[in-house]
């Protein structure tokens, strides 16, 4: 049975691997040093425990280099694996919330029906260093409740600059948490109302799975400016448009 949406007025106000070569190195030691039955053998292996030995030793340098190689791209993460308090993109919404939940924070979005939102707050004894406000976007047809989007929140009343200064830490962490380099747009007019707005976004190419921090400034009432930090689907970010 598919989720049914049930609208409500406009968008309310948000307030706040090295294993392998580790196996080779000790099956290297370990042929190395096995006994020999007799004194011609021990010549022979004496030579080749030492020819295992200096090939071992002028390796080395290479298999050091192989798993750091290894290391650095195994830590860096990819937009479609992040997670932030339980969420990640293609999981279920309904693994972190129950239907009464999801209800209760429903909002729409403004560029149709096809997905939808709702507000979350992670659980605190299960993610105490991720709590924040978020929005979940979702297919409301979706039997499963797919997670295709999620936005942090982080409200900066009257203030502008300190909204682009956490936004550029974001920035920082994401780029090399995602391996990517992002387009800053720079300060630009608001699209929806009077103000101005930051966007700064990191895509792949081809295009898939993408992730924008954005700083508003809301000119008609700046209590409301707000920083979002978040990861879309493809899907998602076509239907929206990421740069809104």
């Amino acid at each position: 049975m598919a989720f049914k949406f049930f609208p409500r007025k406009e968008w309310d106000y948000i307030h706040t691997h090295i294993t392998p070569i580790l196996t080779y190195l000790r099956s290297s030691l370990k042929s190395s040093l096995r006994k020999p039955s007799n004194s011609k053998a021990i010549q022979k292996m004496t030579l080749l425990k030492s020819g295992v030995k200096m090939g071992l030793m002028k390796k080395l340098p290479l298999y050091i280099f192989l798993v750091l190689m290894w290391c650095n791209v195994s830590n860096a993460g990819s937009i479609k694996d992040y997670e932030k308090g339980g969420m990640k993109l293609g999981k279920s919404l309904l693994e972190l919330m129950t239907y009464d939940e999801i209800v209760e924070g429903l909002r729409p979005i403004q560029r149709g029906k096809d997905f939808v939102a709702t507000l979350y707050i992670p659980n605190p004894f299960t993610y105490p260093d991720e709590i924040g406000l978020y929005m979940v976007l979702f297919k409301p047809e979706d039997e499963n409740l797919t997670i295709h989007g999620f936005y942090l929140f982080e409200q900066f009343p009257n203030d502008f600059e300190g909204c682009m200064k956490k936004q550029d830490e974001y920035v920082k962490t994401n780029t090399k948490l995602f391996n990517l380099k992002p387009v800053d747009y720079g300060i630009e007019p608001k699209p929806n109302g009077p103000g101005k707005w930051r966007s700064v976004i990191f895509e792949y190419s081809p295009l898939k799975e993408t992730s924008s921090v954005l700083c508003y400034h809301f000119a008609d009432d700046p209590e409301r400016n707000n920083l979002k930090m978040g990861v879309l689907t493809r899907e998602l970010a076509d239907y929206i448009s990421v740069k809104q």
